[in-house]
Parts: structure tokens; C-alpha cells; sequence
């Protein structure tokens, strides 16, 4: 769980700072700027030096004409100095700017590679991603861990009825009420179609269950679809496995998952609570 929050924290600060770096960068005018200002300042600094030392000249001064030409040998210098101390500085923020650009543009499209388009929950490859990494800590640690997987039921006849904007509107609607039931460390992912599920870091048995009871009474008493007054309310089949109680591998996890999920459809709809005890009295038989 908490290298979920860490991770998520992370890659929210570094996005932060990279915008931040972003923000306060120079533009890319200040350098057109500066180039114009190079220009007409040191012409108009050679014509003021040229008109002097000719001023000088003329007058017919002695000692006087080479303390003159001498301060103007001085303040070439330094206009030079500070000058291409202004580049320098223009050119590292632009640098900065340019590089946080980058690195911006490199987490969104590492964020898009994870997402799904539709729902914004995270996508399958990442839930499996996910889950083996959870898996490898809590076989480590000996710590808990659980998974969510749901189907939507009939999910096909709001497509036939309403048209598949109207099942577009309610898996994202459901989505939402996933994430609303879900903590801030759990996985949260769209499977494909109708399917869904979530990775639980450090959730014991009572704890997945919990959770899948909450999202069941969310769904009972929120609209998923509302149009014309009419409003749509959707069941799912839900299935809940984890580690050590439901199994010792992803594939084993998934699959008795899968299981409760599909027992829960045959048994009734937004229902989990006769799967509470089958891999107990499937390993008892084995």
C-alpha cells in the first residue's frame, strides 16, 4: 500500500516541479529579444564611442584623449561581460524550460500508456503489471492481498435500448463509483468490456469483502444512466480471491476470481456473498 502512495506521490511531485520549472522558464522570444538588443546597443555603443574618441581627437587633447579612449576600452569590456552574462542565463532557462517540456510530455504519455481511454481507470496490462508486483510483496512480507473482479450485468440490452453512447456513459459512470469505493493505494482497472477489477495491497479477506459490499450498496441507490427523466440503475456480478486465502499465484488468484464472479452471476445479481467460502472447501478437498 504504500508503495502505491509512494509511486502516486512520486509522479504527482514530479509532474509539480516539471511544471513549475515550465512556468518560470524564459520564453522562446527572449532570445529573439535578446539578439535585437545585442545588436542596437552595441551600435549604438560604437557610435558613441566613435563619436567621442573623434570629439577627442579633434580638440586636440593629449593625456585627456587616452583616458578617454581607455574608459571606452573599459566599457566595451564590461557591456560585453554583462551581456553574454544575459545569454548564458536566457539560454539555462530556456534549456530548463525546454527539458521540463520533455519530461511532461514523457509522464502524460507514460500515464496514457496505463489508462484506459474510456474510463480513465488504469488498463489491463497495468493491472497485471500491478498485481505480480503485489503478489511478489506479499508473498515476501506475508501480508495480505486481494482482488476485485465484476462483470456488468446486461450490459448489452442498454446498448440495444439506449445505443452504445448510453453503455459508454455507464461504464464510466461505474468507474466513478469504483474509484469513490476504493482507497487511494488500491488498482482500480478496466479489464476489457464490461469486465472490471481491482488489486487491494495489504486487504485481508473481510477487507475485499467490505469493499465489494460497498460498491454493491453504491450501485443500489446511484443511477449509472440518466436521460429524459428516466433513470438507469445497473447490476454486476462481483468476484473476491487474494493472497494467502484464495491462492498463490496471479494465475490462481485470477482464476478462482473469475469463479466466485461467475457463481455470483448463476446465483443472483449484485451478489458476492455465497463465494466467501468455496477455495476454503476446495483446498480441504484437494
Amino acid at each position: 500500500m504504500q508503495d502505491t502512495q509512494q509511486e502516486t506521490a512520486s509522479v504527482a511531485s514530479a509532474y509539480t516541479i516539471a511544471r513549475r520549472a515550465e512556468r518560470d522558464g524564459a520564453p522562446a522570444t527572449d532570445l529573439g529579444r535578446l539578439r535585437w538588443v545585442l545588436r542596437i546597443t552595441g551600435a549604438a555603443f560604437a557610435l558613441i564611442a566613435g563619436g567621442t574618441l573623434s570629439l577627442a581627437h579633434i580638440s586636440g587633447l593629449g593625456w585627456e584623449f587616452h583616458a578617454i579612449n581607455g574608459l571606452v576600452l573599459v566599457g566595451v569590456i564590461l557591456m560585453a561581460y554583462a551581456l553574454a552574462a544575459i545569454s548564458r542565463r536566457l539560454h539555462v532557462q530556456l534549456e530548463r524550460r525546454y527539458r521540463a517540456r520533455l519530461f511532461i510530455r514523457n509522464l502524460e504519455l507514460q500515464d496514457m500508456a496505463m489508462r484506459d481511454d474510456l474510463t480513465q481507470l488504469f488498463n489491463r496490462r497495468y493491472f497485471f503489471e500491478r498485481l505480480r508486483r503485489e503478489l511478489d510483496r506479499a508473498r515476501s512480507l506475508q501480508s495480505p492481498l486481494a482482488i476485485l473482479v465484476l462483470d456488468v450485468d446486461r450490459l448489452k440490452g442498454v446498448n440495444d435500448t439506449y445505443g452504445h453512447k448510453a453503455g459508454d456513459i455507464v461504464l464510466v459512470n461505474l468507474a466513478k463509483l469504483m474509484v469513490k469505493c476504493t482507497r487511494t493505494s488500491d488498482i482500480p482497472a478496466r479489464l476489457g468490456g464490461d469486465e472490471f477489477g481491482v488489486v487491494m495491497p495489504e486487504t485481508d479477506k473481510d477487507g475485499a469483502f467490505a469493499v465489494a459490499k460497498r460498491l454493491q450498496r453504491a450501485l443500489d441507490v446511484t443511477p449509472v444512466y440518466e436521460q429524459d427523466g428516466d433513470s438507469l440503475k445497473m447490476n454486476v456480478s462481483l468476484g473476491v480471491s487474494g493472497f494467502p486465502w484464495g491462492g498463490d499465484t496471479v494465475d490462481e488468484v485470477v482464476q478462482w476470481a473469475d469463479t466466485h464472479m461467475y457463481a455470483a452471476k448463476t446465483s443472483g445479481k449484485n451478489n458476492a456473498g455465497p463465494l466467501s467460502n468455496t477455495r476454503e472447501r476446495s483446498r480441504k478437498s484437494v
